[in-house]
């Protein structure tokens, strides 16, 4: 029993810690199209997705092409980053942006 209760809190503590990471998607209306299809498919982040045109014009300046996608810590500082080539398409593997979550994640 004391075993059983032991797993349920590491499982516990690793999910809790996993839900500190966030990959935000942004894009703009127009490219929808060009939407990342990846993004569910990423293990141990809560995934939000946004449009450019209703963020802060401070923001709008900083993104200098989408999709664009951040990821951020549980403390909002920025962790990662991509964004889309001149195509409007984000060309990096699933399998790079897992990478880095499960990099933070075991700091």
């Amino acid at each position: 029993m004391k075993n059983l209760i032991t797993i349920l809190l590491l499982m516990f503590a690793f999910i809790a810690s996993a839900q500190d990471l966030t990959l935000m998607h942004i894009n703009a209306k127009w490219n929808q199209d060009n939407n990342y299809k990846h993004l569910r498919g990423i293990k141990n982040v809560r995934v939000q997705m946004a449009f450019l045109e209703d963020q802060s014009a401070s923001l709008k300046t900083q993104i200098k092409s989408v999709p664009f996608i951040i990821l951020i810590d549980g403390k909002g500082k920025p962790r990662g980053q991509w964004q889309a080539d001149l195509t409007f398409k984000l060309n990096v593997p699933q399998e790079e942006i897992q990478e880095w979550v499960n990099r933070i994640l075991m700091n």
